[in-house]
């Protein structure tokens, strides 16, 4: 017999892909024009404080998100502010399949809902949109959702330590 749900399947994620498509290109939008203030302020930390090590040894301040501060290291100061702002384009981009996955294991219609809120919703297009690290905080926790609840549903399994730990971690 059939597997009838193969089909709705690959329209579930053939969804989940146009809203993700949909959700990079919101950000993409959002992401033009110059720094702002607190961006600029992230850009000169990370050329101030010269080596990754500098990152985590004499950047001691809530305006340092590590991993960001580390993209805006390798691109440069003088880079454009459409790459300068790239990686949480990314971070927020992943973050809307990934908010599908979650929440569609409580069924198809809810983890589409959970894109199309990820994709479109104003906070999180200016969150996936601004070379800050809030996009890379929250693509982190959601990853760490997801592990969590993966062991939960079958609690017998191991622990996704490792998963976990660098999902906190990060």
């Amino acid at each position: 017999m059939p597997d009838r749900s193969e089909p709705l399947h690959r329209r579930f994620w053939a969804t989940v892909t146009v809203l993700t498509a949909l959700g990079l290109a919101l950000r993409i939008a959002a992401a033009q024009g110059g720094l702002w203030l607190d961006e600029a302020w992230s850009a000169w930390s990370a050329h101030e404080v010269a080596t990754p090590l500098g990152v985590f040894a004499h950047f001691h301040h809530d305006n340092n998100h590590h991993l960001n501060t580390l993209w805006l290291q390798m691109v440069g100061i003088s880079a454009p502010p459409l790459l300068q702002r790239a990686f949480s384009i990314l971070c927020g981009t992943l973050a809307i399949p990934l908010a599908a996955l979650i929440v569609g294991r409580r069924g198809r219609r809810a983890g589409i809902i959970a894109a199309l809120l990820f994709a479109v919703s104003p906070l999180l297009v200016n969150y996936g949109s601004e070379a800050r690290g809030y996009a890379t905080m929250l693509l982190a926790l959601l990853a760490a959702l997801y592990f969590t609840a993966r062991w939960l549903d079958d609690p017998a399994a191991r622990i996704p330590a490792i998963a976990l730990f660098l999902a906190v971690l990060l």
